[in-house]
């Protein structure tokens, strides 16, 4: 008498089939295979963009391509242009105390020079062998006036830089004179590209010594350096020859003139 697979008999074959190599690639064979999942993601940021060609068809340096080759153009005389970032104002609280305290040195001055020529010795002159006594209290003084530049109108100020020392008088008149530019407006600066500035400034990625300052057109904004010696205020650009700036030029326009 022949006995019916049973249930058990028929589901064993069938588990084996499944646990057999490629079993579960035929099960799933029968299937529809999904469509791959596209991801639109934005690129990656590039840390390293260059926002300037490193030397402008025009001969100058940018501020990116100054930096890039540093060791080549360090202590030496240098004409970059960029965009005009912001020019440096002391504070009006600040330039007031400094004001109001020189004021007050002058008068103290004026006092005991007085007293000396009356013959009469007061706390503020200086003793004999002595040093001149010094003022009490005071405030922090004013920076050296400077600006900063960048390749860029929107470049932060810590990644600009920084042209130091420039004049603030009139070399034919000796006069104040405010260094008058916009910001965000592209000029060219001539001046020596170093670590430190005569006036006090230093900038690891460097900072220029201000020898010239031109807008976009080539015109002359500032000329000469507020610190240089009158001997030292001339532009050495390399391949070029030896110009002339500030009161330097001026004496030398001035010799020409009598020796015609």
């Amino acid at each position: 008498m022949k006995r019916m697979p049973t249930v058990y008999h028929l589901a064993l074959p069938f588990a084996l089939a499944m646990l057999a190599p490629g079993g579960l690639r035929v099960a799933y064979g029968q299937g529809q295979e999904m469509p791959p999942i596209k991801v639109d993601l934005p690129p990656p940021p590039n840390f390293n963009i260059q926002t300037a060609p490193e030397k402008y068809p025009t001969g100058e340096m940018s501020i990116y391509g100054l930096r890039k080759h540093m060791s080549q153009y360090l202590d030496k005389d240098v004409q970059v242009k960029g965009y005009l970032l912001q020019i440096y104002e002391c504070p009006a609280e600040q330039r007031k105390c400094n004001y109001d305290l020189a004021a007050k040195s002058k008068k103290e001055k004026k006092k005991e020079l007085a007293n000396l020529k009356k013959g009469k010795e007061t706390a503020a002159a200086p003793a004999k062998g002595g040093e001149p006594a010094k003022m009490q209290g005071g405030c922090r003084p004013c920076d050296q006036p400077h600006f900063f530049m960048g390749d860029t109108p929107t470049t932060k100020l810590d990644h600009g830089l920084l042209i130091a020392d420039y004049p603030i008088k009139d070399w034919n008149t000796g006069k104040p004179k405010p260094l008058v530019a916009k910001a965000g407006e592209q000029y060219i600066v001539t001046g020596m590209f170093a670590i430190n500035s005569i006036g006090g400034f230093a900038a690891s990625d460097g900072l220029i010594i201000h020898k010239k300052f031109q807008d976009a057109s080539g015109k002359v904004i500032a000329e000469g350096n507020a610190v240089l010696p009158p001997d030292a205020q001339d532009i050495k650009l390399e391949g070029k020859p030896v110009e002339a700036v500030g009161g330097k030029r001026i004496d030398s326009e001035k010799e020409g003139k009598k020796g015609k």
